[in-house]
């Protein structure tokens, strides 16, 4: 019972300080804010900070980890038509959360950010691409270069939307994206390797 009572303050502590951290990312760039600005819109006390965190970077990566857990969420249970990049259920997600993902962008934290959501969704496309080629022949363009211009396709147009203030409904968005992006790429799965 004492273990479920500390893990339930530790989750609160731990929400308390990402929400903070989001909340100041709206206001100002990440390399300005400091753990001391963290502490006072948290209202958490220094001792506790530092018993759940080295310092803002590690504040940074939890937050990172946490939203790439939820994203991962959609990626593993996409709909077939959407089997190679589940963008509509991305979309969706994004939606919901808009205003964290709208302090990363803006808060220019993005960078590091959108870099690791690269390197994650480069790989789960790449991994969906195999899958696809491996009932086919060798594939004309290597998966690693259409997972790569695929994610980096989407998180363009994502950075875009959210900055813009989600001026299209997530299923319109989606439908931009899938008409730009998609018919090449699925060229490349049809075409074979000479």
């Amino acid at each position: 019972m004492k273990q479920e009572k500390h893990d339930r303050r530790s989750r609160r502590t731990r929400h308390l300080v990402q929400s903070a951290l989001i909340e100041l990312l709206q206001e100002k760039r990440y390399e300005a804010i400091t753990v001391r600005d963290i502490l006072e819109r948290s209202g958490v006390g220094s001792s506790t900070f530092y018993a759940h965190y080295f310092d803002k970077e590690d504040v940074q990566a939890a937050l990172l980890k946490q939203m790439l857990e939820e994203l991962s969420q959609p990626m593993a249970h996409n709909a077939v038509e959407q089997a190679l990049l589940p963008s509509l259920a991305l979309f969706r997600h994004i939606q919901e959360h808009a205003s964290q993902f709208r302090a990363l962008v803006r808060g220019h934290a993005g960078e590091r950010v959108w870099e690791v959501f690269q390197t994650t969704l480069s790989r789960s496309i790449e991994q969906a691409l195999e899958r696809t080629y491996s009932q086919k022949r060798a594939p004309s363009i290597p998966p690693a270069v259409v997972a790569q211009y695929l994610a980096g396709a989407f998180l363009n147009l994502l950075t875009w939307w959210i900055e813009a203030e989600l001026p299209y409904s997530p299923e319109r968005i989606d439908e931009i994206f899938r008409q730009l992006a998609l018919p090449g790429v699925w060229t490349t799965i049809e075409r074979k390797s000479e």
